[in-house]
């Protein structure tokens, strides 16, 4: 026996509905299972009808494998639509429910039913009294302000005809429009007919829907080839009414359908056809029932239905999808901050690409997230990926997505990549300045059209994403030097944001201090002569500096701080801080090689004195070994530096990297030091 599951989080709707359906499918069990109630196995069944859009994540959970989902999809009883068509005509109607969402909603069905958009409003609780205005249409059990009644109160939520038969066809039910239990539903709720052809019960359904248009179209044709049904999804890829497709022939109705082969039996595999330039994915098949054979059309627009699946995927799994930070959290009283969260203030209201630049741990993803939480894509995703912490080889299908079968050790099935699950919202590119070059080509074409293709594909996946981007890097210099492309620059830079390093806003510092401090909840207080050794330090490392000196004097257990508890580090006061930090115009000497410039040195001399020269996957392994992890794109960029100093020579082929008579004489002042 086929099997129902209908998962709800409302008994009175899950007992509703399976009155409905056992009257339709008499010989199909019909079972409940409500979400508030504690699992502990998997639900077993061949179809699941789930009441809201957020269930679906806990059913993909509980369900088995292989388990059809039905959304479902809502409309009224006639006898409904015609009370509140009644109401109307004395003037506007306010329809009333429990939130917003589901108030504009049930506005979206009336409209869709054929009620005039002028003359429907919306209210609930939150809104001010003056907003319950004309005749009032209540939708739920929402207590209405004193002195107030309901005109017209809706009870129950009646499925639409397209999701039974939905159900239907999951469940390999392909006679249902011949069936008398599911005529007799129709005709009670809001669904147009019209004399049949052929003498099938049912010829057309005008199907509303209670949340959004539907993405999968539903086409039934006889042995002949000849439609008896069409919704209205499918009808509007043909730019036609249903009722003119009923009756003629399916391939004449839909040309693009000709390269299709009509499977036999219960399975139909999917097929992709290309109609005025959209590439849609069809089922085709002819089943027989009750001694008749009868044909079916499930058609979807491909990308959509994928964009869909990647939405529930977000849902379910919750991964880097959620921006956590506002501009609250930008903690400082400078003069310098608040003007450039004046300036990240505005550039949230625009759909602009932005590049934020400043110094290491200044706060640049702090921002990128405040722009977007304040942002009209705010209730979208926020993805981010640090482009220098991927391996380059990865990198590419991170951020496109791959086919399956693109290279060895891929997931079968492909995958998204980050643009696609960044689709509506926010895309941050931190250190973009670690981007390999190839992969900026690519990145270019994305931001031009719009548009990306999976690593190992070939169809275009149109995608609307904000990008910001975020560096340390002086990227102008890159350019100078073809580190950098100069036209990816241009198309990221369009709305530029600085963010001054905290020795040019000394003011913060100590307001940030106690911040942080309370964030810890640390409770020590900090003396006279610590807090001028603070003020005084320049804090090359920023905020995040800042952040591990508070967390280092949190575990010291004392009350109060004396200028000698602090870390070594900040008790010399700002003499010891000179030449900390390079000048972009001293001389590129060893004299300002970066402390991942010199464990780069150091892997060489000692793979150097092996006698073979080092290559970049030699010297990450051995800096792995001493617990430093680096890209092969940062490698190289370092061993590129290093060679303009001339303290490396970089041979072709495989002679691989030598230090010069300069790189030694560096290495052994270091390792004598």
């Amino acid at each position: 026996m086929k099997k129902i599951a209908i998962i709800s989080n409302i008994p009175l709707t899950a007992d509703n509905h399976r009155a409905v359906l056992e009257s339709i499918f008499p010989n199909t069990s019909i079972e409940v299972f409500p979400v508030s109630e504690t699992r502990r196995g998997r639900i077993r069944a061949d179809a699941a009808l789930v009441t809201a859009m957020d269930i679906v994540p806990y059913a993909q959970k509980y369900l088995t494998p292989g388990t059809a989902i039905v959304q479902c999809g809502y409309t009224l009883l006639k006898e409904q639509l015609e009370a509140i068509r009644g109401l109307s005509r004395g003037g506007p109607v306010t329809v009333v429910h429990e939130n917003r969402r589901a108030a504009m909603t049930r506005r979206s069905l009336l409209q869709r039913l054929g009620l005039a958009p002028d003359s429907l409003r919306v209210w609930y609780p939150g809104l001010g009294e003056e907003g319950l205005t004309g005749r009032v249409v209540l939708f739920s059990d929402v207590p209405l302000p004193q002195g107030r009644q309901a005109d017209y109160r809706v009870r129950g939520r009646m499925l639409n005809a397209s999701s039974i038969f939905e159900l239907a066809l999951c469940l390999g039910c392909y006679d249902v429009v011949s069936l008398p239990a599911f005529a007799s539903y129709c005709q009670r709720v809001c669904t147009q007919f019209r004399p049949s052809i052929d003498d099938l019960s049912v010829s057309e359904f005008d199907t509303m829907v209670g949340n959004e248009a539907p993405q999968r179209g539903l086409v039934a044709f006889t042995q002949a080839l000849t439609i008896f049904y069409c919704d209205a999804y499918a009808a509007s890829l043909m730019g036609r009414p249903s009722q003119e497709l009923i009756g003629r022939q399916l391939f004449d109705a839909f040309p693009a359908l000709r390269s299709c082969e009509i499977h036999r039996g219960d399975e139909a595999g999917e097929q992709l056809v290309v109609h005025e330039g959209r590439t849609y994915a069809v089922k085709l098949n002819q089943v027989v029932q009750t001694g008749r054979e009868t044909g079916y059309l499930q058609i979807s627009d491909y990308w959509a239905e994928e964009q869909r699946q990647g939405d529930l995927r977000r849902q379910a799994s919750d991964r880097r999808s959620k921006a956590k930070y506002t501009f609250r959290d930008i903690v400082g009283a400078s003069a310098k901050l608040g003007e450039c969260k004046k300036i990240a203030r505005r550039m949230a209201a625009s759909n602009s690409n932005v590049l934020i630049t400043g110094a290491t741990g200044v706060g640049k993803e702090l921002f990128a997230q405040s722009i977007h939480s304040a942002s009209p894509r705010s209730h979208q995703p926020f993805v981010a990926v640090n482009c220098g912490a991927i391996v380059e080889s990865l990198l590419e299908s991170e951020l496109f997505g791959y086919e399956k079968g693109a290279f060895t050790g891929a997931s079968k099935n492909g995958k998204q990549g980050l643009f696609e699950l960044a689709h509506k919202g926010t895309l941050f590119l931190d250190e973009i300045g670690e981007m390999p070059l190839h992969l900026q080509v690519r990145l270019l074409r994305v931001l031009q059209e719009k548009e990306v293709v999976r690593v190992g594909g070939d169809t275009v996946v149109p995608v609307d994403v904000r990008v910001i981007a975020a560096t340390n890097k002086d990227i102008p210099q890159m350019i100078r030097r073809r580190e950098f492309r100069s036209d990816l620059f241009y198309r990221l830079n369009v709305l530029p944001l600085y963010i001054p390093p905290l020795r040019d806003r000394r003011e913060d510092i100590l307001p940030l201090f106690d911040h942080i401090r309370q964030k810890l909840n640390a409770s020590f207080t900090l003396s006279e002569e610590a807090q001028a050794h603070i003020r005084a330090y320049l804090f090359p490392g920023n905020v995040r500096e800042l952040s591990n000196c508070v967390e280092y004097l949190s575990n010291l257990g004392l009350s109060v701080i004396e200028a000698a508890d602090l870390p070594p580090y900040l008790q010399g006061g700002v003499d010891e801080l000179d030449g900390l930090e390079p000048d972009p115009a001293r001389d590129r000497s060893g004299s300002d090689v970066s402390p991942q410039g010199v464990s780069v040195l150091e892997a060489v001399a000692i793979i150097n004195a092996a006698g073979i020269g080092a290559g970049r996957r030699s010297i990450r392994s051995y800096l792995a070994s001493r617990n430093l992890r680096l890209s092969e794109a940062r490698v190289r960029k370092i061993l590129l530096e290093l060679s303009q100093m001339g303290l490396v020579s970089i041979e072709r082929g495989r002679s691989g990297v030598h230090l010069t008579q300069q790189g030694n004489l560096f290495s052994e002042t270091r390792s004598g030091s």
